[in-house]
């Protein structure tokens, strides 16, 4: 199934199905939602009788208490006589009533007998004058208060009536019910709250540890169903949410709310969502059944009517191709030839077919992956082979390159295999014309590269003899200096020789010896920069090189108390260069870090060595003064110095440099005040190098 061609049918039934499903869920839900509002007015009629009947069957007893004869004469002439007698018969009426308490308070409102009278005598030091039940029997009204819960007390129900003697109001009886009692009688299967002013007055279990309505209920929102009422849906602080319906008692001032879960209706509307779903998808499945049936059919007739036109096309394609083309059967036989193909091997229709295609393939050639290819004619191994290089073999016995390809062609009955032959021929009588030419020209190449290379050197060369001429005049300047020196030390000597004055001559020639050693390192120097690198490198240790240039340095160390950190290394390592050239980079890095570290406090020199894959790493650090940013970035220019002058040519880390770039490596160097590291990095020779 080409699924572009059902979109427009798929979008439609996904459009309808979704259309469906909205509404059926609409439905069902405000099913669901009318059904659990009924069952909610149903729960709170049924809890609000049950509340009503509880309070019925106790507001009898005051004023069966204030009818009571030793009630009366207990109010007319109070005694303790007789408040013992009708604290006992309090005390008995509670026990048979089952009620919190029973008292009797005189006009006053203090109590004069008390059921409790045993266990709490503290209680007739209570005054009950201001009590919204006493103030209620006053009036004459049978009274009915709600003392709401608090931390130390729950709350109770208080059902108060005066107690008159020929219209004289002597006091007034009262029954206390604590609300647990009143709650017990009430249906334990809902989820309901008496409140009132917000205050939680009776509640069921989940919500008994709330003191506010407020502390239970978090959100409200009110919604309308389909027949025109509303329904409210609440949330409750414990993330709940359902259907919540209130009713007021006018004569009580009580809110009772009844609370139902949605988790069902959620349950009911899911699973017609999901029932809704599964019918569209069934419908949906049925209609695109039925409709590729309809377009198989249009389809078959119509590939039918082209698969005959194809074949048309196909021979005129074939008889027509520029390149060789055979049809097999799953046996390799041939069955159709075109012109090309015949051209190419020199053979007609009747006389090649029916053949095996090996026998137009080399026999050399045809053993090992073609042999292989072709005997997997006709089962599941089979895979297509695409222009494959081998050679045919014509009627006459001649060969020619060709490419070979072959794969299936899959029909109702049969399967049959088409072959295409392309002669490369003149492809590859030009590849080795090609393949000559690359090879001279690559010849010319490395002739022209090495001349470019000597004529590089060559300038590198002669670019040195130009610095060294730029420079005469400093060196002139330099040397000139020492050499008027030795000529007046020269003509004291020969004073003092005169007059035979041995040791001051000493003192003389000392000096002159230092001034000839001063334009010994100048022009050593000079010497070391107009070097010509040799033509041919060889290994060289690195370890040896450093340990010797160590040795030369280490009286100059002592002598300048400068601390060598250096333990040696056992590394075995060789890089392509040559040992003079290797020990000037290490003369000229621990020369320069002994020159920088002098007048230093501490002065401590660190060399490191460390091996990589493909090189190896060495590390001269000193804790001098540091180098600037600014002077950082001209550090390797030639005549750039920042010694004083005199002491320098500013040759040192140009030479190096240029040597480290001859041997293929690099230097860095990293600096601030305290600490300067200069890192030499050369690649190792191979094996085979070496």
């Amino acid at each position: 199934m080409q699924f572009p061609r059902f979109l427009p049918l798929a979008l439609l039934m996904l459009l309808l199905s979704l259309i469906g499903t909205m509404l059926v869920t609409q439905f069902v839900r405000n099913w669901a939602l009318t059904d659990l509002k009924e069952s909610g007015e149903s729960q709170l009629l049924s809890i609000i009788s049950q509340t009503r009947s509880e309070l019925a069957e106790y507001q009898y007893l005051p004023f069966l208490v204030s009818q009571s004869r030793e009630v009366v004469e207990l109010l007319q002439a109070p005694s303790a006589e007789k408040a013992a007698r009708v604290s006992r018969y309090l005390e008995q009426t509670n026990l048979v009533a089952d009620t919190t308490a029973l008292f009797v308070l005189d006009r006053e409102g203090h109590p004069q007998a008390f059921s409790h009278w045993r266990a709490q005598q503290d209680f007739y030091s209570v005054s009950h004058r201001q009590q919204a039940y006493f103030q209620q029997a006053l009036e004459g009204l049978q009274g009915l208060h709600v003392m709401l819960p608090s931390p130390q007390t729950g709350g109770a129900v208080y059902l108060s009536a005066p107690v008159y003697v020929e219209r004289a109001l002597l006091g007034v009886a009262t029954v206390r019910l604590d609300l647990e009692r009143l709650q017990a009688g009430l249906e334990q299967n809902s989820e309901y709250l008496f409140s009132q002013n917000d205050h939680l007055l009776m509640a069921s279990k989940p919500f008994q540890l709330a003191k506010q309505l407020s502390e239970v209920i978090v959100k409200q929102a009110t919604s309308q169903l389909y027949d025109g009422s509303d329904i409210t849906i609440a949330e409750l602080s414990t993330g709940r949410r359902g259907v919540m319906q209130t009713v007021t008692l006018d004569d009580l001032g009580w809110q009772v709310t009844v609370f139902n879960d949605l988790r069902e209706v959620l349950r009911v509307q899911r699973n017609a969502s999901l029932f809704t779903i599964a019918f569209c998808i069934v419908v949906s499945l049925l209609v695109f059944l039925l409709r590729e049936r309809q377009l198989k059919h249009i389809s078959r007739r119509e590939t039918q009517q082209a698969l005959a036109r194809s074949e048309a096309r196909q021979r005129d394609i074939i008889n027509n191709a520029h390149v060789g083309m055979i049809t097999l059967d799953s046996q390799g036989l041939v069955l159709f030839i075109n012109p090309m193909a015949m051209q190419q091997f020199g053979v007609s229709m009747p006389r090649i077919q029916g053949i095996y295609i090996g026998e137009l393939i080399e026999p050399d050639v045809f053993e090992g992956v073609m042999q292989r290819v072709l005997s997997r004619l006709g089962t599941r191994g089979f895979a297509q082979v695409t222009a494959m290089e081998t050679v045919g073999k014509r009627s006459d016995g001649s060969s020619f390159p060709m490419l070979f390809s072959i794969k299936q062609m899959k029909r109702e009955s049969t399967e049959h295999y088409l072959v295409t032959v392309i002669d490369v021929t003149t492809r590859k009588r030009l590849e080795r014309a090609l393949r000559k030419a690359n090879d001279q020209l690559e010849h010319q190449v490395q002739q022209r590269t090495q001349a470019l290379r000597e004529a590089q050197d060559e300038l590198v060369q002669a670019e040195k003899m130009a610095a060294l001429g730029r420079m005469s005049s400093a060196v002139v300047h330099e040397l000139n200096q020492p050499l008027t020196a030795l000529r007046t030390y020269i003509s004291i000597c020969r004073k003092l020789i005169e007059r035979q004055q041995t040791q001051q001559l000493d003192t003389n020639l000392q000096l002159i010896n230092d001034l000839i050693s001063r334009m010994t390192v100048l022009t050593r120097q000079l010497k070391t920069f107009a070097y010509q690198k040799p033509q041919h490198l060889s290994p060289v240790d690195p370890v040896l090189a450093l340990d010797q240039v160590i040795n030369l340095y280490r009286g100059r160390m002592e002598q300048e108390n400068i601390a060598l950190v250096y333990s040696g290394s056992d590394l075995a390592v060789h890089v392509r260069g040559d040992s003079a050239r290797l020990e000037q980079i290490f003369v000229n890095l621990i020369g320069n870090a002994c020159d920088a570290l002098v007048g230093v406090s501490g002065a401590q020199l660190t060399i490191s060595l460390s091996q990589h894959a493909q090189s190896v790493s060495i590390e001269v650090a000193d804790n001098g003064v540091g180098i600037s940013e600014q002077d950082q970035a001209q550090l390797f220019e030639p005549f750039f110095t920042t010694k004083p002058i005199g002491e320098g040519l500013g040759l040192g880390l140009s030479i190096i440099r240029s040597i480290i770039r001859d041997l293929q490596g690099d230097i860095r160097v990293s600096s601030q005040p305290g600490h300067t590291c200069f890192t030499v990095t050369l690649p190792l020779m191979s094996g085979a190098e070496e």
